[in-house]
């Protein structure tokens, strides 16, 4: 029998919006007032975030009742008519050139709520994935900072470990 409690929508986001720097190491993960253990961290991920705009059948029918307005009334309405018609069109430009927003997306063991770091900058979220993806495979200790901002995102950090080159044989220790 299902525990009454248990009832909680899983695949819920919750999007952070605000300049955030996120502290990544090998044993956490912090952001804000929040920490993870990174065992418990099933992954990174880039994700759509939810960008709001003016549906087009809206702008599409406030114009079309500023045209009728402006043309089959007189004086006062014509005008408001007209405002009503290039308020539609300056909608419609600005729906145009919103930028889409995405996110880098921090997926827990724990399920839901999923924070999702918000940002505009597709090429630099590709960029923190990658470099994350390559961190969480690798056995090297190390500690990143994501910047994550509206318009940008990026990541800085030092990467600790040992690197044997050249060729190798026999038994290889490492020793601490």
């Amino acid at each position: 029998m299902m525990a009454a409690n248990n009832i909680s929508p899983q695949n819920t986001d919750r999007p952070i919006w605000d300049d955030t720097q996120i502290y990544i190491t090998k044993n956490t993960v912090k952001f804000g007032s929040e920490i993870y253990q990174f065992r418990n961290v099933t992954g990174f991920g880039i994700s759509r975030v939810k960008t709001y705009k003016l549906p087009f059948q809206w702008i599409l029918g406030f114009f079309v009742i500023g045209l009728v307005v402006a043309n089959y009334f007189k004086n006062e309405m014509r005008a408001a008519g007209i405002i009503i018609a290039v308020v539609a069109i300056i909608c419609l430009i600005l729906n145009s050139f919103w930028p889409e927003k995405y996110g880098l997306k921090l997926y827990l063991n724990s399920g839901s709520p999923l924070p999702i770091f918000v940002t505009t900058d597709m090429k630099g979220l590709e960029k923190v994935v990658y470099v994350l993806y390559k961190f969480m495979e690798s056995n090297a200790e190390g500690s990143y900072v994501v910047y994550s901002s509206d318009r940008s995102i990026r990541i800085e950090g030092n990467f600790e470990g040992n690197f044997i080159g050249g060729d190798a044989g026999g038994k290889v220790s490492n020793k601490r």
